[in-house]
């Protein structure tokens, strides 16, 4: 797939049309639309209703028939609400996917999967017109006219695939002046103005309070004295399709890197507060692990303290030479088994990472399947082999150079709304936050040289 960026009269035609079309226009008949009082119910659409609500939306073409309907709780499908998916299906294999809202009725969701019976065509500024207006029509028909008020244009791209032309368009949403990153609309509209692909991210609980956050400058000072990149290898792919590794300063999604609009607390970059750096917890240097030989549970299954037990007594004993450049992940990423003592219906994932140097590489992971009632664990046969990093240079800046070095990089200060990742070992699901960035630059520090290596200058460069 091929993406090509637009131009600039490009870019000034789809504002003056977003102003003129998307909040302003009319083109739908508003009375389609789900009033934001009905929205307040608690009742739940049968599937036959969140049915009639998605042939109201987007009508279904002939041929295609009813499949199947999923409902699916809060971030069940890693959205912050419910839904209806529906299926519709076609004898050629074509299908059309929808996500209704089981409230509202509103459109979540659409994808169409099918052939492009379009002629392929060249990408043109007319072409991109039609599209762009076919966009705002549609946006017209699904999105309240309330929420299209909120509604700005953040990108927007033209692909090329299997011989036909499609448009991508980003909507970011905007509250109180204030952008809500990854909150919003994304749509592929076809050169012909078909819609692919629909995407409505909402969240639609209260905002933060804008009127009672910090100073600029008390952020930026405790941006500028609290945030701490961590030194590990990142990798590249280099154009012999082999991994590059260099020594960096950047930030992990668990380092402080924001700071709390309202409160002042520093914030990670999964959005939740910032917790104090813990030593990485290194095989060699954690007790010897014994093989649990029974299962606690009152069903004879394994815990999740015996199954990490159980993993690490494996590598323990079959990779004693390697232990110092092997590492414990902790927190565990979740990958949806459960946590705490209850017995998992399927293996447990234990996850490991690989050092070099006593230095973290990112993304260079394995994990020990450990079966849940008979305690055996085993690594798949293509997850040992670590990376081969040639670094024997010890010169490295310390900390608080790199950040110096960052922060010439990033002069500008960023606000916005942040909905935080789900923590799924917690109960109550992530509220919005307020926060503010230093921003600039796009890159990271070579933690050698201590020079800042750009994100734009390298892509350049090649």
């Amino acid at each position: 797939m091929k993406q090509r960026s637009t131009k600039g009269f490009w870019k000034r035609l789809s504002i003056l049309l977003l102003l003129s079309l998307l909040v302003l226009g009319n083109i739908a008949d508003e009375s389609t639309l789900v009033q934001a009082a009905e929205q307040k119910s608690e009742k739940i659409l049968s599937e036959q209703e969140a049915i009639e609500y998605a042939k109201k939306w987007v009508t279904i073409p002939e041929g295609y028939e009813y499949g199947y309907g999923n409902y699916y709780e809060p971030y069940e499908d890693y959205i912050p609400y419910a839904g209806w998916s529906l299926i519709w299906n076609k004898s050629d294999q074509s299908s059309i996917m929808y996500v209704i809202h089981p409230v509202s009725g509103n459109l979540l969701r659409y994808q169409y999967h099918g052939e492009h019976s379009e002629a392929p065509g060249p990408a043109t500024a007319n072409r991109k017109q039609i599209a762009l207006e076919g966009v705002m029509k549609f946006l017209t028909k699904v999105i309240p006219l309330e929420e299209r008020a909120k509604l700005t244009l953040l990108e927007e791209g033209d692909f090329e695939s299997n011989n036909s032309e499609t448009y991508y368009f980003k909507f970011q949403r905007v509250e109180n002046g204030i952008p809500f990153k990854d909150n919003g609309i994304t749509v592929t509209m076809r050169g012909d103005g078909k819609v692919l692909r629909f995407n409505r991210l909402w969240y639609e609980g209260e905002l933060p309070d804008a009127s009672q956050i910090i100073s600029e400058k008390e952020a930026r000072e405790l941006l500028e004295q609290k945030t701490e990149p961590t030194m590990y290898y990142k990798s590249f792919s280099s154009g012999d399709h082999e991994e590059k590794y260099m020594l960096v300063y950047d930030y992990l999604p668990t380092d402080p890197q924001m700071v709390d609009a309202i409160s002042g607390v520093m914030i990670d970059g999964k959005g939740a507060v910032a917790k104090p750096k813990q030593p990485i917890k290194i095989l060699k240097e954690m007790p010897s692990a014994s093989a649990p030989k029974a299962g606690s549970q009152k069903d004879g299954g394994f815990t999740r303290e015996q199954a990490e037990a159980s993993a690490i007594h494996l590598l323990q004993t079959t990779l004693r030479d390697q232990l110092a450049d092997i590492y414990m992940l902790d927190p565990q990423p979740y990958d949806g088994g459960l946590r705490g003592k209850e017995t998992n219906w399927r293996d447990y994932k234990v996850h490991f990472g690989w050092l070099k140097n006593g230095l973290l590489i990112k993304n260079a992971r394995f994990e020990v399947s450990v079966n849940p009632y008979s305690g055996n664990s085993n690594i798949g046969d293509d997850e040992l082999p670590s990376p081969v990093i040639l670094d024997n240079n010890m010169q490295r800046v310390d900390l608080a150079f790199a950040k110096k070095t960052e922060q010439a990089a990033k002069k500008s200060l960023e606000l916005y709304y942040l909905l935080p990742d789900k923590d799924f070992n917690e109960v109550e699901e992530p509220k919005p936050r307020l926060v503010y960035r230093l921003s600039g630059d796009k890159g990271f520090v070579d933690a050698h040289t201590g020079k800042w290596i750009s994100f734009l200058k390298r892509e350049e460069s090649k």
